[in-house]
Parts: C-alpha cells; sequence; structure tokens
C-alpha cells in the first residue's frame, strides 16, 4: 500500500462529534479565550504528525498559554474524547518510544529497548512522558497507521520521542546523517541485496516491525570482500554462515544486553536479507564509529509523569489511572510538604464537634488553594494534617509562607485562631498505589513529616535540601531565619534545619 503523504491533512474531521465534544470542553472549565478556538483550529488544520503525541507544554508556549493551563486544557480534551491521553515510556539511551500506554498501571519501569537493547530502570521526572493524541472519532491521521508511512517516518516520527535534544550542539538531522547508512522496506517472501562500507565499530541492522537487532562488531584488519547472507525468521535473524551470540556491554554510563551479536572485519560488505516471514521486514542499517559511547537522551521540555501526578485536575478526573499494586514508580526528585494545625484536639472540646469541623474544612480549603495555585497537589489528608507534593522546591516554600498567612488573615474573622506548622524537605520516593489513590513512600517522605513536626505554630521548617535549591534564598531572604541541627526520630542522624518564623498578617 503506498504511503500517504505527510504533512497535510489526508483524513476527514467529524464535524457533528468535534461540535459535541468542544461544547462539553467549554462547560467543565474557564479557558482563556483563545483556548478553545485555538484548540479546534489544531485539530482542523494541524498536520498528521503534529497531531501525534502532542506536548502540551510545547503547545501552550506556541499558542500563548501558560504550561499549567495547556496542561489542564489537554487533560480535560481527553477525558471529553477530543484526545487520547499516552503514557509513553522513553529509552534513556536512545530516543525510542519504548512503549506507550493508554492507563498508568500498565507503565513499567524496567524495560529492555527494542531499539538499542539498552537496559532501563525509569522514574517517572524522566523518562516516563505523557502525550495526548487527536482521537480517532474526531479524526484519523496516518500516525495510526504505521504500516502505512515511510520506512523513514515509521523510524524517525513514529518511533522516535519528540523533542529529544541531540548532543554536542547537532541538530537531529546531522546525528542522522553521521549514524545512518540507509533504509528499505522488503515484502514478505522477498530478499534484497545491499553494499556497505563498513568501518571499525559497530554496524547495526534494525528491523523495529519485527523488534529485532542484529549487531555486528566490526575490528581487525580489513577483509574484503565480505558477504553475509541474513534471513529474518518469525521472532529471530538466523544467519548461517555466522552464529550469533548475545553479549553484555557497558557503554558510557548505560548498560546494554545485545541479543544478537557477531564479528566481522571492516571493508567492503554485501549483506543479503531473505525475508521468510509473512509480514514486510522494515529495515534500518547504521553505522556507529569505533569508540561511540551512548549518554542520557536529553529532551526539550515535556510533560512527565510526575507532573501530571502534581496536576489537581488530573487527580480529580482520573481515579482509575493508578500504579499497578504489584508495581511502584520511582520519583527522583519531588518536594514534600506536610502540615498540621497548632492544638486541634483542645479546639473540638471548646467549641465543639460541628463548628471544630467547619473550621478545618475551611482551613483545608485555604491550602488546597494555595497549593493549587502553586503547582502542587494534595496527596493526602491524615486528620487535620495535609500532605502535598510539588515539582519545584521554590513553589512548595511559597505555598507555605502564602498558607500561614492566608490562616493569619482568616484568624481575623474567624471564631477560634488556628494555628499552622509547615515542614518542607525535598527527595526522592516511590509512588505506590494505596487505597485507590497514589501515595509516596521513602526515607524522604519520612523525613519531610518529621522536619513538619519539629515547626512551632506560625513557623516553617526547611531541610538544607530545599533551602539550597534554585530560588529558594531569594524568597526567604527577607525574613528571619533561624538554622540548627536536629535530631530527626527514627532518621538516625542530625539535619541542617532552617526555620522561618512567619509574622502575623495585619
Amino acid at each position: 500500500m503506498a504511503a500517504p503523504p505527510v504533512g497535510r491533512v489526508t483524513f476527514p474531521v467529524n464535524e457533528s462529534l468535534l461540535r459535541r465534544r468542544l461544547t462539553e470542553l467549554e462547560d467543565v472549565g474557564s479557558w482563556a479565550p483563545s483556548a478553545l478556538p485555538g484548540l479546534e483550529r489544531f485539530i482542523r488544520t494541524a498536520d498528521d504528525y503534529d497531531l501525534f503525541r502532542v506536548n502540551p507544554i510545547q503547545y501552550a508556549s506556541a499558542n500563548g498559554l501558560s504550561e499549567a493551563d495547556g496542561i489542564e486544557l489537554f487533560v480535560h480534551a481527553a477525558k471529553v474524547g477530543l484526545f487520547e491521553m499516552d503514557w509513553l515510556l522513553i529509552c534513556a539511551y536512545c530516543p525510542q518510544v519504548a512503549g506507550s500506554f493508554r492507563e498508568l498501571d500498565q507503565v513499567h519501569p524496567r524495560f529492555q529497548c527494542e531499539f538499542c537493547n539498552a537496559l532501563n530502570d525509569v522514574a517517572l521526572d524522566d523518562y516516563i512522558h505523557v502525550a495526548f493524541t487527536v482521537s480517532s472519532g474526531i479524526r484519523d491521521i496516518a500516525f495510526r497507521h504505521p504500516e502505512m508511512l515511510s520506512v523513514e517516518d515509521f523510524y524517525l516520527r513514529y518511533h522516535f520521542a519528540r523533542g529529544f535534544r541531540p548532543p554536542h550542539g547537532n541538530t537531529r538531522e546531522q546525528i542522522v546523517a553521521a549514524l545512518s547508512r540507509g533504509f528499505a522496506d522488503i515484502e514478505a517472501q522477498h530478499q534484497q541485496k545491499f553494499d556497505f562500507e563498513v568501518t571499525p565499530g559497530r554496524f547495526e541492522v534494525l528491523d523495529l516491525n519485527h523488534k529485532l537487532l542484529l549487531v555486528l562488531f566490526a575490528g581487525g584488519e580489513p577483509i574484503e570482500p565480505q558477504r553475509t547472507l541474513v534471513q529474518l525468521e518469525s521472532g529471530r535473524f538466523v544467519v548461517p554462515e555466522r552464529p550469533t551470540e548475545p553479549r553484555d556491554m557497558v557503554l558510557g554510563d548505560g548498560r546494554f544486553s545485545f541479543r544478537q551479536t557477531a564479528d566481522i572485519g571492516p571493508g567492503k560488505h554485501t549483506i543479503t536479507i531473505e525475508n521468510h516471514t509473512g509480514d514486510p521486514g522494515r529495515f534500518w542499517f547504521l553505522q556507529y564509529p569505533l569508540g561511540f559511547e551512548p549518554h542520557r537522551v536529553e529532551y526539550e521540555p515535556f510533560l512527565s509523569g510526575k507532573r501530571l501526578l502534581l496536576t489537581s485536575c488530573f487527580g480529580e478526573l482520573y481515579k482509575t489511572q493508578l500504579v499497578d499494586e504489584a508495581e511502584s514508580l520511582t520519583v527522583s526528585d519531588m518536594t514534600y510538604l506536610f502540615t498540621d494545625l497548632k492544638d486541634s484536639t483542645p479546639l473540638y472540646e471548646s467549641v465543639g464537634d460541628v463548628n471544630a469541623y467547619f473550621l478545618v474544612r475551611q482551613h483545608f480549603d485555604i491550602l488546597n488553594r494555595i497549593i493549587r495555585s502553586r503547582s502542587g497537589t494534595i496527596v493526602k489528608t491524615i486528620g487535620d494534617a495535609v500532605m502535598a507534593g510539588f515539582g519545584h522546591p521554590q513553589d512548595a516554600v511559597r505555598a507555605a509562607i502564602e498558607m500561614i498567612e492566608e490562616l493569619s488573615r482568616f484568624n481575623q474573622t474567624a471564631s477560634r485562631p488556628l494555628g499552622l506548622k509547615v515542614g518542607v524537605h525535598r527527595g526522592r520516593a516511590i509512588a505506590v498505589r494505596l487505597n485507590d489513590r497514589i501515595d509516596y513512600f521513602g526515607q524522604d517522605v519520612n523525613i519531610a513529616a518529621r522536619v513538619q513536626g519539629l515547626a512551632d505554630v506560625n513557623e516553617v521548617c526547611i531541610t538544607e535540601t530545599v533551602m539550597e535549591s534554585p530560588g529558594v534564598r531569594e524568597i526567604t531572604g527577607s525574613r528571619v531565619v533561624s538554622r540548627e541541627y536536629e535530631n530527626l526520630k527514627g532518621i538516625g542522624q542530625k539535619m541542617e534545619i532552617h526555620r522561618l518564623a512567619i509574622a502575623p498578617t495585619q
């Protein structure tokens, strides 16, 4: 089947369904005036590729929206059926999309990349991207039918993640030109010959249509001519003249477990590929120079799994999107904020359960509003206490200060004043499923809770890791800050704690 031209609209828009879904989206939020007309125009006129795995942060930047508004727009658009949300598992050592899942509980962070055979153990904040593809019911696109794509688009657009930054200031085109030795489609039960000038290093024969990689290590003196027959069988390559074997290697900062390897000499080489399967083989030939070391791939700003979990509207709309109970996902860097009310037990005794509960609920509303405004989310409440998560330490510190200031203003008209104690710490955790919600566990979470326990009323206690984070000292610079070393119960070591006393607001 001939590939349709990629880069222009090739499929019609379902007009009635688009209008209905846009109306539903309009009803669920207070959107910026340009948000919905811009999204409708995007759906109608964008290229097929632009509507495939949309990065909401990049979309927001290009369309005059804030990052938070862009994320919220696409989360709600997915909920009403305009887009489909995908959790993308990205290889850390090449820009390959190793897996695409509709539900978080299908994501498994330990995997082997089919493209480069790297062993991956990824975290929610780096190589788990969340992207959005236009719903097929609204408008079909060629990238929902990878068999229709050219072999180049099959690899470089369908299988490669968006927004990766090539190393050493190169462009994507330069990297592909430097490593690529050609692409080819070979129909079922057909064969084709290819002539290559193989240089010392690693020569690879890749067929992602069958998830196969053959690595030929070229070394020693040049040998000419060389011929290799590669037979594509179901689930494997067969190389009759060169028996293959697995090979484990450490390259750069990654571990690789090549499933099929063989040794050849450099020089002129003819490779004949026979496709013995019932499906087309889609081949990419690559030459990596001697000494080539892969490094962890960097990306333009993207919506990470961590950031999505910290987006309040996601938690409200997608309560079923939970980590598999048998799995846990690592969060490498997150800031945890814990609060508690001062002397809440006497409050219930003095004003009664109903009045006390009403005051506590008002306090929760204040905290929730501030946490959301600072791009955080409430993980859980524990009695009168709150645990919240933030992607950036400076947001957590600003939220902590604003909570106490706002509660001080609330106290001016409240029947009984409330005093808040806050602790903030930054570190690692694992995200797990607990009672049908996402919760976070680990030593750094325990430290954050203990740090809150050190705070007095109208005081924020901050660990050194938070205080030394970019932008935090500018926030705390005009405030009274004391520093001391504290023993934290159950932690087993002294920690440097910074205390911020927040003056009551008049």
